[in-house]
């Protein structure tokens, strides 16, 4: 069996023209920021792509400023930049998980004891104890939920941003005039 020859999505980067076409990326601008923007809203345009994709850029410049714009030294900087804040952002999202773990252990533990005493009480009927039971053992379980999303799954959403970073930064670029 032939092995599938992998065909690179390309991703064109237009500075406006009388024309606006729908679904590519524009440049408005000619700056660094202006560009990061535009990277911005590519990677948003690009995030549902397999990674395993490779990636081309295809960068649409006027005349006037093609030969005089860092593209590629831009492009680098932006990489550089955004895996840093993602980096720094997935490891405060496990630092402040583990932190909230703790706490909310401490409550699942009075939660439990709570709904022990309750079942152990026969002051109460039937049923409000059983309600009460029931009550402080759901809640302290309910507690747990933020501090587990936090360490396991909000961190995934990171890790794929920062393998679409990778992506665009192995990302080759080309450079043509309008």
């Amino acid at each position: 069996m032939p092995a599938e020859e992998i065909i690179p999505e390309i991703l064109h980067i237009y500075q406006p023209s009388q024309k606006l076409i729908p679904g590519l990326v524009y440049w408005h601008g000619e700056d660094y920021p202006s560009f990061a923007e535009t990277l911005d809203r590519a990677l948003q345009q690009i995030k549902n792509t397999p990674l395993h994709q490779a990636l081309q850029v295809s960068v649409h410049l006027h005349q006037v400023n093609a030969s005089d714009t860092p593209i590629e030294e831009w492009k680098t900087f932006y990489c550089v930049e955004k895996r840093q804040e993602y980096t720094s952002e997935y490891l405060l999202m496990k630092r402040q998980g583990y932190r909230f773990l703790w706490r909310c252990l401490f409550l699942l533990w009075i939660c439990l004891t709570a709904a022990y005493a309750f079942d152990k009480l026969n002051i109460l009927g039937d049923y409000s104890q059983m309600l009460g039971r029931e009550t402080f053992f759901f809640l302290g379980w309910v507690i747990l939920w933020k501090p587990i999303e936090m360490i396991v799954f909000e961190p995934w959403s990171i890790k794929h941003q920062l393998k679409l970073i990778k992506k665009l930064e192995q990302a080759k670029i080309s450079v043509t005039t309008l």
